[in-house]
């Protein structure tokens, strides 16, 4: 490593051990990274001059000397926006570096592939900073998410069926949207939430139990892309050969059968009423779920047999899944041919409500982390 180098770690060790530890004095940092006073205080003002920590907490002491400072983190010195677009609603959040949702916004509104749509988005985005008195050049970017076949590369909606979004492309935000943008895969972005907040799992697939099923690989606790644009794409898997008619024009597709519209139906589209009917005692919703978890069943035996990581469960069914777990996992584990025990690798999610936000959001806040100490002042 050269001088650069060495500076430009030194600089990011310290500003993660006060963000890992909330707080830390100069002492405590030197200490534990084995770094000199000098070179920690010239980084700690370096730190508080961008306003990425603050330096304004005095321990006390036992020994009657002076009081050490003990430079706290600032959470909120940087944020991105999340805005998770569907059929029938926006769904948007502003997130701190510590992953926290310091600003939230639900509209039920009809997606529509024209100017009005695009300046309501932009509307929407302005309002959430106002709203919280945010000083816009903490702004990393706004992440949208959306479903369809998106190549993220180029920021293009390749295939939209489900929401007829074929053709968009992040130029169509960017011009109401001054800010940096990046167009992201809806099942991805929730993927992406789950493994940012459980820093045990590194591998893992996502399945996205929602109005049209999704997946997400996730490797090295990155969002792995493959080498076309259908990595994840478990929704048409193939279930039951010559089955029941998916949106995609084949039949017998995974999303056929286990899309959360399938249980809604049954409750006049309300999810929540299916479980809570569910709950008690309904002899047609549980002979309905039962179907489900057995075809859902199968869907998670084979990915399992292909990628063998952590298989978790989310979205909008997804969100229902831990009281059910048990028994998912019998029948998983019946098909499986080597004695595994499902318990020990299905999991179902954590981020419950606003994963695919967060997680659209996420992904500026994570280039902020690796990218960190190579910019002027953070900036």
């Amino acid at each position: 490593m050269n001088i650069v180098d060495i500076k430009q770690n030194n600089r990011k060790k310290i500003y993660f051990y006060i963000r890992e530890n909330n707080f830390a004095t100069k002492q405590d940092i030197a200490y534990d990274l084995q770094l000199s006073l000098p070179t920690v205080t010239q980084n700690l003002e370096y730190l508080c001059k961008a306003k990425l920590i603050g330096s304004n907490q005095k321990l006390s002491t036992k020994s009657g000397g002076r009081n050490p400072i003990a430079y706290s983190y600032i959470a909120d010195a940087k944020v991105a926006i999340g805005l998770d677009i569907t059929k029938h609603s926006i769904n948007g959040v502003v997130m701190d570096l510590m992953g926290n949702v310091i600003n939230r916004i639900f509209l039920k509104r009809d997606f529509r592939n024209n100017g009005e749509y695009f300046i309501l988005l932009g509307n929407l985005v302005e309002n959430m900073i106002d709203n919280i008195h945010l000083d816009r050049q903490k702004l990393l970017g706004i992440g949208i998410a959306m479903p369809g076949l998106i190549n993220e590369e180029q920021g293009l909606v390749v295939d939209g069926r489900v929401i007829s979004n074929t053709g968009i492309s992040n130029k169509d935000f960017v011009k109401y949207i001054p800010y940096p943008t990046k167009l992201v895969h809806d099942s991805n972005a929730s993927g992406f939430s789950e493994i940012w907040m459980s820093p045990e799992i590194h591998n893992a697939f996502y399945i996205s139990l929602c109005n049209s099923i999704g997946g997400s690989v996730l490797v090295n606790d990155k969002v792995y892309m493959g080498d076309g644009l259908y990595s994840g794409e478990v929704g048409h898997m193939n279930l039951v050969p010559n089955g029941k008619p998916c949106y995609c024009g084949q039949r017998g597709c995974f999303d056929a059968y286990c899309n959360a519209e399938r249980l809604a139906n049954y409750s006049n589209d309300d999810l929540g009423l299916f479980f809570l009917r569910l709950k008690q005692g309904d002899e047609l919703l549980q002979k309905v779920w039962n179907e489900y978890l057995d075809y859902l069943a199968i869907a998670v035996h084979d990915i399992r047999m292909l990628f063998g990581c952590k298989i978790i469960l989310g979205g909008y069914v997804g969100a229902y899944m831990k009281d059910y777990m048990d028994l998912l996992c019998e029948r998983v584990n019946a098909k499986n041919p080597f004695g595994e025990n499902a318990h020990e690798f299905l999991l179902p999610c954590k981020n419950k409500v606003e994963s695919v936000a967060t997680g659209a959001s996420l992904y500026f806040i994570d280039e902020f982390f690796k990218n960190f100490g190579k910019n002027p002042m953070e900036d």
